[in-house]
């Protein structure tokens, strides 16, 4: 079995895969250098350990020394590249094209044939554009619901604010005034650029969402989205069929 592992800036999400089986574990915290990779501990000797990082470096020499004291294993950390899997990046280095967002577009290549864009709710959101003849066209990054929040109240003191389930937009305390904002602008923000693909993709392109706010953010939307909280993961999975 091979261990793929996301590396997302809050979360470390996870799974065993021998390409056929597929098992997904609980994700736990991203710690930075503090990080705790105990998850593990039970987790048989795997023949690889893959790797998307689109967290940054702290935590990439405390997952290198954990993998080399329980397996003997170096990870194998994955980037984006020219094409792959039946995508084509539009990036003029392809390389600098977060991890996630490209890995993410090339399972959603796999389950879907036509035009289609892809939206990451996470610590950052991200929207991306796939034409159905596998051309990345680029695409969108900004804030999650709980950074915007944090942001605000960083700079607003007096303020405070709880994210729950969006509830609507006429709330008689702040709290929640805050917590549904982040939320209401966080979905318009995805409408207004999903309407503006709808130039390049057509109006009948499908929307596919991952990561931790996605559940809550989709029925906020216009457009339907298919929620697919593993995508990052079935990319990795893919990918790792190309490593020797």
């Amino acid at each position: 079995m091979n261990l793929l592992v996301d590396l997302g800036n809050s979360r470390i999400k996870w799974a065993l895969s021998s390409g056929q089986d597929w098992s997904v574990g609980d994700p736990f915290g991203n710690e930075g250098s503090a990080t705790d990779f105990d998850a593990w501990r039970e987790v048989t000797t795997p023949l690889r350990v893959i790797v998307c990082n689109s967290a940054g470096d702290d935590v990439v020499d405390p997952l290198h020394e954990w993998c080399d004291k329980a397996w003997g294993l170096k990870p194998t950390f994955l980037s984006a590249q020219r094409a792959q899997h039946g995508v084509r990046n539009c990036y003029q280095d392809p390389a600098t094209l977060g991890c996630d967002r490209w890995l993410a577009l090339i399972a959603a290549r796999d389950q879907r044939s036509g035009s289609l864009a892809v939206v990451d709710c996470g610590t950052a959101i991200t929207v991306d554009a796939l034409l159905a003849d596998g051309q990345f066209l680029g695409g969108v990054i900004s804030a999650g619901p709980q950074v915007a929040t944090q942001a605000l109240l960083e700079h607003a003191s007096h303020l405070h604010g709880e994210l729950k389930a969006y509830s609507g937009a006429f709330n008689s305390d702040t709290g929640s005034a805050v917590g549904n904002g982040a939320l209401a602008f966080a979905a318009g923000g995805i409408d207004k650029v999903l309407s503006e693909f709808s130039a390049q993709l057509g109006d009948n392109f499908a929307v596919l969402m991952t990561g931790g706010w996605a559940t809550t953010i989709a029925p906020l939307l216009a457009r339907a989205a298919d929620i697919k909280p593993d995508l990052v993961l079935q990319g990795i999975e893919q990918a790792s069929r190309e490593i020797p």
